[in-house]
């Protein structure tokens, strides 16, 4: 395989891939780059749906975490793609949907132009060609019926990791009641706020992070009171206290009330919550691209590289969470979880198109791309012992305590290989100065809800 592949194909038209196919453009050296869409606009998670659809629409739609009254946790600093500022929001220190949404069309507009992003293309298969390059098999929704193409590349970024992938906790009843009664258990993938169907109605939310805090916020006017929200420890996300939420331990089963055949009853060690109406779940997503089939390096038969069920939950073989160690013509880019991931995935697919231009070197064995992998485990599990209680942060993708290194690491790769490229001056710097203001951004959040709520 060429590890300076020339023609290379972007996955997604969110955030991460939009950076990556504006810095493969403007920082590789590529014959071709082009990016894929499935939605019939950019933007990912913050893709902005019409709120009228004509009929004759025969194109598919896919649910996405973004709601329409959202009010982001991140702002613009770490919003801003290198030399690219996101514009100073009119009304609130935190960037709305609309204001994200319309940040990043803005970004994407001259690439559309230019055809280098096909929208309305969902990709069905991505296959590894033992011979070289990856086969790619799409439906083009712009087109009745969603005709099939296929194509081949050198090269293959997927952007796609985590956001079609809701993750459901394990817990004794939750299964059965998903199938008995699926429009009462919800995720928040599909939240489109506190509309009239929640009026009324007992509502037990389960999770600690943002998702969590903000439908059991929203939700708190109008339910039933109390909103119950149940974690398994204190969350660390800025959230306002609010009387009519009342938090609660874990969940340990879940079953259908023996009253009413329409209600829910959560059970926990030593008690009980009765005639609950919607469980709604904030709990995350997991990793997974369904549709990826690699050669296994082993038999050399295509077999899926993903799946729920790898432990830990991962993106497997991966050399510095980007690049995959058997085969490093596919990588990925946003399967990092981060505290500001416009930022981190600027910077990595800044490094990719290094790394794939032949600039920055890259290990020449599997075998050498494989040891972060195994170093990054290690590390994970002696996180996980230091407590008996470990959070779900605590994963291969979560840098968490690590991120700020990681990202020194990734940058001094880039500037080191290309010193005089005035990308020392046009990227994030990832340095104390910048740490500390992103520490300072959740005090801020906390700010701005009181401002919102009308608190002093």
């Amino acid at each position: 395989m060429s590890l300076q592949p020339k023609r290379v194909l972007i996955v997604g038209g969110g955030p991460c891939g939009l950076v990556t196919l504006r810095n493969c453009l403007h920082r590789g050296t590529f014959s071709e780059v082009q990016l894929v869409e499935r939605q019939g606009d950019v933007g990912g998670v913050w893709y902005q749906r019409r709120s009228h659809v004509p009929t004759e629409d025969y194109r598919p739609r896919w649910s996405t975490p973004a709601y329409p009254e959202l009010i982001g946790n991140v702002l613009p600093e770490f919003l801003s793609f290198s030399e690219h500022p996101f514009p100073v929001p009119p009304s609130s220190p935190f960037p709305t949907f609309a204001e994200t949404s319309a940040y990043l069309k803005a970004f994407a507009l001259p690439f559309v132009e230019r055809g280098h992003i096909r929208l309305s293309h969902e990709v069905i298969g991505v296959e590894e060609n033992d011979g070289g390059g990856w086969v790619v098999r799409m439906k083009d929704w712009n087109k009745g019926g969603g005709a099939v193409l296929e194509e081949t590349w050198d090269a293959v970024v997927i952007t796609t990791v985590w956001f079609d992938n809701p993750y459901f906790p394990e817990v004794e009843g939750l299964e059965e009641l998903q199938h008995q009664q699926p429009s009462k258990v919800q995720h928040s993938i599909t939240w489109t706020g506190p509309h009239e169907g929640y009026e009324g109605k007992r509502v037990l939310v389960v999770g600690n992070a943002n998702s969590a805090n903000e439908m059991s916020a929203q939700l708190a006017p109008i339910a039933r009171t109390p909103v119950y929200r149940s974690t398994r420890r204190v969350s660390i996300f800025p959230s306002l206290p609010d009387a009519r939420i009342q938090d609660i331990g874990p969940i340990t089963r879940y079953s259908t009330s023996t009253s009413d055949k329409n209600k829910i009853t959560a059970h926990q060690d030593e008690s009980t919550i009765e005639d609950i109406d919607i469980v709604l779940f904030g709990t995350g997503y997991y990793p997974d691209v369904p549709y990826l089939r690699v050669v296994h390096p082993k038999s050399r038969t295509l077999a899926p590289l993903t799946s729920r069920t790898i432990t830990p939950s991962r993106i497997p073989s991966l050399h510095l969470q980007v690049l995959y160690a058997h085969n490093p013509t596919l990588a990925f880019i946003g399967g990092t979880i981060s505290f500001i991931p416009f930022l981190l995935a600027d910077l990595t697919s800044t490094w990719l198109a290094l790394a794939w231009s032949g600039t920055i070197p890259v290990p020449r064995t599997s075998e050498e791309r494989l040891v972060y992998e195994r170093d990054r485990l290690d590390a994970l599990a002696r996180q996980r012992a230091e407590t008996d209680n470990p959070s779900n942060l605590v994963n291969f993708h979560f840098l968490g305590r690590d991120e700020l290194s990681y990202a020194q690491g990734i940058r001094n790769d880039i500037i080191g290989m290309r010193p005089s490229s005035g990308l020392d001056e046009v990227l994030a710097k990832w340095d104390d100065g910048q740490d500390t203001r992103r520490w300072a951004m959740y005090a801020a959040k906390l700010d701005s809800l009181h401002t919102q709520n009308g608190m002093k």
